[in-house]
């Protein structure tokens, strides 16, 4: 199995990292510098690799989303266009991978793109949100986090952190452009960062300042909350921030960031959940993970490395193999199923 890791190069990464995983052994295949290629996605063919950066080009202001064609597992260049706003994070393609939709943390907005195969072409609409949270340090602007499709529908979902909300857009599947349908404020503070699909138009939502996972209800074209759970152990005292949010449509994971954990959750019958446990990763800030199937859970820690776990209800996590080490890792995506937000096999 091929995988590719984001780094920050912020923090001494290498840009785009390409890995092998064979018998519970990773191996380092290659690298393609990127500045700060923070989350990455494969079209349905996996023969794409797109990627967010935090630098443009052409010396414009803001980042940039670039494809790259995946050969003999290793990423080669072929375009990149600029998101006309800073701090690119997320990114996720249409149903029928015409269109490719960016989230942008610092600038607070959303950009859209057409996609021709592994061609980005310019960009054709950008939204910015207006408003702000109470919390002053981490909320005193809009800050887009993620942006997915829910499944079967032509609504974009738009987790925006700075003004606690969850704004839904209508895609036009002819022109890609987006209009406003529908919106979910969150509780206040709370931060909401990803989203994660499950059965019966159930939704879960990782709020990463209220550090909570909260069961949402679709509703027409917005949704409901129907319950909301800690992320941490009960009574546990220390600084941290939730992460990505998985689900194989029996659990749901949830990574800490500062108690340095994945927080497992059961899907009842009803779609609501019941907390089973919270596991040490065994690394730190443990920003992104995915799940391989069997049990099985690679996780790559922000501190330094990407480590291949396992996940049983009566062990907890357990440590399969020595964590590779990788400087500024923060997103995984392997090769052997689509990583497309909200069409991961995980989500």
């Amino acid at each position: 199995m091929n995988i590719f890791i984001g780094t920050a190069t912020r923090l001494g990464g290498l840009g785009i990292v390409s890995c092998s995983l064979d018998e519970d052994r990773l191996r380092l295949i290659d690298t393609a510098m990127l500045p700060n290629p923070t989350y990455l996605i494969l079209s349905g063919n996996q023969k794409t690799l797109y990627a967010v950066s935090s630098d443009s080009v052409r010396g414009e202001d803001g980042g940039s989303v670039a494809a790259y064609r995946i050969k003999d597992g290793k990423p080669v260049l072929q375009s990149r266009q600029n998101t006309g706003s800073a701090g690119p994070c997320f990114l996720c393609l249409s149903d029928d991978e015409r269109f490719l939709y960016a989230a942008n943390y610092h600038g607070g907005s959303l950009s859209v793109f057409p996609v021709d195969e592994d061609q980005i072409g310019e960009r054709i609409q950008l939204i910015g949100h207006e408003g702000h949270g109470p919390n002053p340090a981490r909320q005193q602007s809009p800050h887009v986090h993620q942006v997915s499709f829910i499944p079967g529908t032509h609504l974009l979902c738009v987790i925006d952190l700075g003004i606690d909300a969850v704004m839904i857009y209508e895609q036009d599947p002819v022109g890609g452009m987006l209009k406003l349908a529908g919106r979910l404020d969150c509780r206040p503070g709370s931060g909401p960062r990803h989203i994660a699909y499950g059965p019966e138009d159930k939704a879960y939502l990782a709020n990463e300042l209220g550090n909570s996972v909260c069961v949402l209800q679709r509703a027409n074209k917005s949704f409901q909350c129907l319950q909301t759970l800690s992320t941490l152990p009960d009574n546990w005292q220390g600084d941290n921030t939730c992460a990505a949010i998985r689900t194989d449509g029996q659990q749901v994971y949830v990574s800490n960031r500062g108690h340095d954990s994945l927080a497992v959750y059961r899907i009842l019958g009803n779609g609501l959940l019941a907390r089973i446990g919270v596991y040490k990763t065994g690394g730190g800030i443990p920003r992104d993970f995915v799940l391989l199937g069997s049990g099985r859970i690679l996780v790559a820690h922000q501190d330094g490395d990407v480590a291949l776990l396992t996940w049983h209800p009566d062990r907890g996590l357990t440590q399969l193999t020595e964590p590779l080490p990788v400087a500024g890792a923060v997103c995984v995506c392997p090769l052997v199923h689509s990583c497309k937000a909200g069409k991961r096999a995980d989500d």
